[in-house]
């Protein structure tokens, strides 16, 4: 009777003991797999924030070169084909549209069908910005 107890016994601790060895194993793969995963989310959020990084670089980058570009100061000569009178007006090339443009003070000019319109690049000092 005493050997069926004890085998019972012994039964019940290899149980426990193989219980215990399985649950560490599975504890550790389930670590390992978190550890993996965690691996995972640093690389897809690395690509991530580097993709963002980069679109917002190339959009600064294409935005000011536009600005830059539409900034850039011309000299408008209009000359009177009638009169032979000739005006000065320095303009952003942005604000140039066709027969009508904005002068770097803000005038609006719209140009008749009898005057000619002469466009040059031309870097000017800062205090002679100002239309005559």
């Amino acid at each position: 009777m005493i050997t069926k107890i004890l085998f019972t016994a012994l039964i019940f601790i290899a149980a426990l003991v193989f219980m215990r060895h399985k649950n560490s194993q599975s504890r550790r793969q389930q670590l390992e797999q978190q550890a993996q995963q965690a691996e995972g989310r640093k690389t897809a959020m690395f690509v991530a924030i580097a993709f963002v990084s980069l679109t917002l670089a190339v959009s600064a980058g294409l935005y000011y070169s536009h600005w830059k570009e539409a900034h850039r100061i011309f000299t408008v000569q209009i000359i009177n084909s009638h009169t032979g009178r000739e005006q000065t007006y320095h303009v952003y090339q942005g604000d140039i549209n066709g027969r009508r443009f904005r002068t770097i003070d803000g005038r609006l000019i719209n140009l008749s069908d009898s005057e000619r319109m002469e466009v040059q690049e031309r870097g000017i000092d800062s205090n002679e910005y100002r239309s005559e």
